[in-house]
């Protein structure tokens, strides 16, 4: 009796072998490039993909070590000669898939543009010169020369000497213009009130759609008057000196689109050129604009997101590895977590959105 269950478990362990291949320490290969993967001076490694990675070896009982490669474009050759067993970033595509297996996509992002930092006075003073904020006037006006003269009508019979009188229609349309005015801003000089039933009921009914046309009324003269300063991507680099990493898809894209930009070994380089006033524009991967920007006291920048060039990020094997599937299912559980999300926005977040927060 004891032979079958010796037996059953020899298959359990053996079927257990083919799902994650026996092998006492899998190579894996990291290179810096924030905030996916960093070090430090002390060759301790952090980012969006180490966290992820541990993660997955963590369930998957998978002993490692980490093997530090200068150039991020060497990774996927030395994945192809066997040097490598994992590779804890690569950006997909079609051609690559062709050469290496990849796992879920664990991040989304696309470029950015990084521009030098202004006068937040001036820049507010030229948003209010826009027709953005034109529109959002005029509308406005046309909401409150409504609600005037809806109490005008009501109150110039009842109300002589605010409204009505020897006012002319115009005039008394113009009184009712003034307290809508004063109404929504809660300003309440209280020159003006309406005095008949009608016109107290019209009255209490408009402050309370005021509380919401202010607070709409905030965010859109904000958004308004801190336009972007940038235009049409990437048409609007033309006239620019704008700087890219060296054969990133940055770099590509540009020089399809008929430009020379000036290349920098790493975005922290670019960036400083940005502050040094070198540069009039830097282009990168979105979410690495904006965790350098935001983490680094030396270096300041708006910076602005464009839909050009979308790139996903995912952990790469050999071609035809069995390590692909097991960790693959482990990549996808992990990612569909909330834990993971909270992680993912921690270094998506910048200090441009003040809703925001903080890395930890």
């Amino acid at each position: 009796m004891a032979f079958p269950r010796v037996l059953l478990v020899l298959l359990l362990y053996f079927s257990f072998s083919l799902n994650l291949p026996a092998q006492e320490t899998l190579r894996v290969g990291v290179s810096h490039a924030p905030p996916y993967c960093m070090s430090d001076d002390g060759q301790q490694w952090s980012g969006m993909a180490l966290r992820l990675w541990r993660q997955v070896a963590e369930e998957t009982t998978t002993p490692y070590e980490l093997v530090p490669v200068a150039h991020q474009d060497s990774l996927l050759d030395r994945l192809e000669r066997g040097e490598l067993d994992v590779v804890l970033l690569a950006s997909m595509s079609p051609d690559k898939e062709a050469r290496v297996d990849f796992l879920q996509a664990f991040h989304h992002t696309s470029l950015g543009v990084a521009l030098p930092k202004t006068n937040s006075l001036w820049e507010t003073i030229r948003g209010l010169f826009t027709l953005q904020f034109l529109y959002i006037v005029l509308g406005l006006s046309a909401l409150l020369f409504i609600v005037g003269v809806i109490v005008y009508f009501l109150e110039r019979n009842s109300n002589d000497d605010q409204f009505g009188g020897e006012r002319s229609t115009w005039q008394g349309i113009g009184s009712g213009f003034w307290w809508a005015g004063v109404t929504m801003t809660t300003i309440g000089y209280g020159d003006k009130a309406p005095r008949s039933l009608p016109g107290r009921a019209v009255a209490m009914l408009w402050m309370l759609v005021a509380l919401a046309v202010t607070s709409s009324l905030t965010a859109a003269v904000i958004t308004a008057a801190q336009s972007p300063r940038f235009g049409q991507f990437p048409e609007a680099l033309e006239a620019k000196q704008t700087g890219v990493v060296a054969e990133s898809p940055a770099d590509h894209y540009l020089r399809a689109a008929g430009q020379s930009p000036r290349t920098f070994d790493t975005p922290r380089k670019g960036l400083q050129a940005l502050q040094h006033k070198e540069l009039d524009a830097f282009v990168a991967d979105l979410t690495t604009l904006r965790y350098l920007v935001d983490e680094s006291r030396g270096l300041s920048a708006n910076v602005e997101a464009t839909d050009s060039e979308p790139e996903a990020y995912a952990f790469a094997v050999r071609e035809g590895s069995q390590l692909r599937e097991p960790l693959e299912q482990a990549v996808i559980r992990i990612t569909l977590t909330r834990m993971w999300r909270e992680i993912k926005n921690t270094y998506d977040a910048t200090r441009n959105n003040p809703h925001d927060s903080r890395r930890q």
